[in-house]
């Protein structure tokens, strides 16, 4: 069975080994580097597409990379102690990593930027690696760097990460889940704060690109400004159900409906406390039955189509999966047919969904 996985951080984590002088390969890493993606793992796992995206930090320190005294790589702030790498700096640095990475694995694997090209990588037997950034924040509000993130390869962003940007609000985690984890699943969404206007600009240049708008992180207001926006598909990369896991990061039943409606697709996100309710984190567990779950209260609330793969994996810890890492992907196939799921559903779910939106905007 194919794999279509439509988000990971394994970019973020290759670039980060770089700076630390301890480089680490796409093609192959080792156990003690402790990756749940590489190409091997991939390949093993029955991966036909993986977005990589380049997960943006606000907060990344200035002289993490030993860069603080260009004052050009500085995000300014309203603390003058502190002091963070560029948002543009980091995106157009991890940016070179995915594009070096891809083309000294090119037996391997190969860029795709519009569905013809993963069609073609699938006959010539490669796999197909689509480019992501998670974080709006990255263009620092100019409008005009989404084509320059486009012409890079760029053919998703969300509009968000956990921190207000130029462009949006997110959701936010309670404060109290730090003391007392049961806090987590009680947060209260955020209706009141959603797109800026800088973000209704962004929604609109980037349906106008072929960009699909992400709204994994980004809060519920903003989220309805966007489905109010556009009229084509968009996705939830990494998000699961609200109703069964009360997450700021899961949609709601109604999200998931608008999702259905607009044609897009929701990619279940591997993560624990994603999937199931807890009073200690350490007892929320990440198992095909829980993916399994989620996907059919998804598909009974927003049609069959709705729902795609967001592992996270490279963001996840991997002792607390079922699937560790992308090489036992192909467990999700045995489980979801234990759990009822008829053929044409798994392959949906594994692949088709999410290419039928790549088909449409990809382009």
């Amino acid at each position: 069975m194919y794999i279509v996985d439509m988000h990971c951080d394994t970019m973020m984590r290759i670039w980060m080994s770089r700076l630390r002088g301890t480089p680490i390969s796409l093609r192959e890493t080792r156990p003690e580097d402790d990756f749940q993606i590489d190409l091997m793992k991939l390949k093993k796992g029955g991966s036909l597409v993986q977005n990589f995206a380049l997960y943006v930090d606000l907060k990344l320190p200035v002289d993490f990379d030993g860069t603080e005294e260009n004052s050009a790589l500085i995000r300014k702030t309203n603390q003058e102690d502190v002091k963070y790498m560029s948002p543009w700096y980091q995106t157009m640095e991890m940016a070179k990593v995915y594009h070096e990475e891809i083309a000294a694995n090119a037996d391997l694997i190969r860029e795709a930027r519009t569905y013809e090209d993963i069609m073609r990588n699938q006959k010539e037997g490669l796999l197909s690696a689509v480019l992501a950034v998670e974080e709006g924040g990255a263009i620092e509000g100019q409008i005009e760097r989404l084509q320059t993130l486009y012409d890079e390869g760029v053919r998703m962003m969300t509009l968000t990460w956990n921190f207000e940007n130029e462009l949006a609000f997110p959701n936010e985690a309670d404060p109290r889940s730090d003391e007392d984890f049961s806090y987590y699943f009680k947060f209260q969404p955020r209706t009141d704060n959603g797109l800026k206007i800088k973000g209704f600009e962004a929604v609109e240049e980037m349906a106008r690109l072929g960009i699909l708008p992400d709204v994994s992180h980004l809060s519920d207001a903003g989220f309805y400004d966007l489905a109010k926006t556009i009229k084509g598909p968009f996705v939830a990369s990494h998000s699961n159900a609200r109703a069964l896991a009360g997450c700021n990061r899961n949609m709601t039943d109604d999200m998931i409906r608008t999702v259905g409606n607009h044609g897009g697709v929701i990619g279940l996100n591997f993560c624990p406390a994603f999937l199931e309710e807890a009073a200690v984190e350490a007892d929320c567990h990440s198992t095909v039955a829980l993916l399994a779950k989620h996907a059919k209260h998804m598909m009974n609330v927003g049609g069959r189509e709705v729902v795609g793969l967001g592992t996270d994996f490279d963001g996840l810890g991997p002792e607390v999966l079922e699937i560790q890492d992308a090489s036992q992907l192909q467990k999700l196939v045995d489980g979801f047919e234990r759990a009822g799921l008829k053929p044409d559903v798994i392959e949906g779910i594994c692949y088709k969904n999410v290419l039928k939106v790549y088909k449409e905007v990809l382009k």
